[in-house]
């Protein structure tokens, strides 16, 4: 009896391997749209619990704040009883405030961390002299929001826009509340929060992701840039060859801001006004010629917006692991397939070989 000849389907094999590629190509077809929609999901949420950890920290101190509006010992705005019970909310146990702020509807002010002990203890320009210029905070929205502009008396929390500090010249940012008596809007309070204590927490929210990197950037609500990857872009105080403090007409420190809306792109202004009008999205635009996708959302209870900044090629990095996860099992498939091929034939051989 002759040998039985073995053969070898190709036309078979080639239509197998076709139909199997065919069929991966389908399910990445499928499933790429998904898996964008994860990653939407995912920066999403991400920004929302970097929006959402912000806007507790600074709601926190907000409550601290209007807890202090309504003692009695605040409202009956006699700064020698009040400064004793402010100081002592600056303690170990309270970091969170740099100095407390007692504005009266003068625009005049007193302060814990310094006065003029020859004006009944009122900021100065001159804590040393009987003659100096009281220091006045008119130009400053809180007073305005929560004092000057109250005409209806009304009760307003407000957190400030960030500055630097009359008295001590740091980044700050002011959470206050309107204090009455009566009925009637008799001052203000307010605690100043130095700027390095949300630089603190959005360094934090940024480390619980170490593999994927996110970059923030928070403008206020007039979209200057009071956070961003990039130091040079947040305000600077402007300071002479001696490095002392330049003085505006008003003696304010002068600084250099940063605008989003008066960026060069076209792109990135426009995120810089959907931001301004606390707007909540997503778009993908060049930054440093480079294409991001940016998520951007209001901060809750604040004048702020913050954005996280994605580069392309790490939103795009689940769907090329997944692309090259199918790759992978095709030629696993085609593998294991071309090994069956070859295997059961000579199986056969040895059956008739036995025979």
């Amino acid at each position: 009896m002759s040998k039985p000849k073995r053969t070898k389907p190709t036309r078979f094999i080639l239509a197998h391997l076709a139909a199997v590629a065919a069929g991966l190509l389908m399910i990445r077809s499928l499933l790429l749209p998904i898996l964008d929609e994860q990653q939407i999901l995912k920066y999403q949420d991400r920004l929302h619990s970097a929006s959402t950890e912000i806007a507790s920290f600074i709601q926190s101190r907000k409550s601290e704040v209007r807890l202090l509006a309504d003692l009695p010992t605040l409202q009956s705005m006699h700064w020698p009883e009040i400064e004793p019970l402010l100081a002592s909310r600056l303690t170990s146990e309270h970091k969170d405030f740099e100095k407390f702020v007692l504005g009266l509807p003068s625009s005049h002010y007193y302060t814990t961390a310094t006065g003029n002990p020859f004006l009944e203890d009122l900021s100065s320009f001159d804590d040393t002299s009987p003659d100096a210029e009281l220091k006045s905070i008119a130009q400053r929205d809180y007073w305005r929001i929560t004092v000057g502009h109250n005409t209806q008396h009304q009760q307003v929390d407000y957190v400030s826009n960030p500055m630097i500090s009359y008295t001590t010249g740091i980044k700050q940012v002011l959470v206050t509340s309107s204090i009455h008596r009566q009925g009637e809007v008799v001052g203000l309070i307010a605690g100043s929060i130095s700027w390095e204590k949300i630089t603190e927490l959005i360094d934090k929210i940024q480390t619980n992701y170490p593999k994927s990197p996110s970059r923030f950037m928070l403008v206020s609500k007039d979209g200057n840039y009071w956070y961003h990857w990039n130091p040079d872009k947040v305000i600077q105080v402007i300071r002479d060859k001696q490095g002392n403090i330049v003085k505006n007409k008003i003696n304010e420190a002068s600084v250099t801001l940063h605008n989003i809306l008066a960026e060069q792109g076209d792109e990135l202004k426009s995120l810089g006004r959907n931001m301004v009008a606390g707007k909540t999205g997503q778009q993908t635009i060049r930054i440093d010629g480079n294409t991001q996708t940016v998520f951007f959302g209001p901060i809750p209870n604040t004048n702020y917006s913050l954005a996280q900044v994605i580069d392309q090629a790490d939103f795009s990095e689940t769907k090329r692991q997944f692309s090259v996860f199918l790759l992978v099992a095709f030629i696993a498939s085609m593998m294991v397939y071309l090994f069956l091929v070859y295997l059961i034939p000579k199986s056969d051989d040895d059956d008739c070989r036995k025979r």
